[in-house]
């Protein structure tokens, strides 16, 4: 399946990869279980956002901006990791869209989790 959810990190981080060819539909459709995540939430979910595996982003991608992690109370932090120049450039303008400043940006899997962990790490001591 080109676009996967899974839960991890005992609910506070959800993985979502991204693999060529994917489409709106899928995207759309991972929005969805993204949701019922959230409204189960208790505390905020973090994304983990692979796309290493994607070349060139697919048309209509700017409707990321209806992501629930985007509006919803219980969303977190997003971390991306792998996106090649046009899809970081893709993803900030749905960022700025959406006036949404906690996405980063990474260039590994390992700085992506580390900078989540610690954000968990931190919200669990406060």
């Amino acid at each position: 399946m080109p676009v996967t959810l899974t839960l991890e990190a005992d609910g506070r981080i959800l993985r979502v990869v991204y693999a060529d060819p994917w489409s709106i539909e899928e995207m759309l459709a991972a929005f969805e279980d993204t949701g019922r995540y959230l409204d189960a939430a208790t505390k905020p979910i973090h994304l983990l956002v692979d796309v290493t595996r994607v070349v060139r982003p697919t048309l209509g991608a700017l409707r990321a901006r209806e992501a629930p992690i985007l509006h919803h109370p219980m969303g977190g932090d997003i971390a991306v990791f792998g996106a090649n120049s046009l899809a970081r450039a893709i993803a900030e303008t749905v960022m700025r869209l959406a006036r949404f400043k906690r996405a980063h940006f990474f260039a590994s899997e390992a700085e992506a989790l580390a900078y989540l962990n610690n954000l968990i790490a931190q919200e669990t001591t406060a």
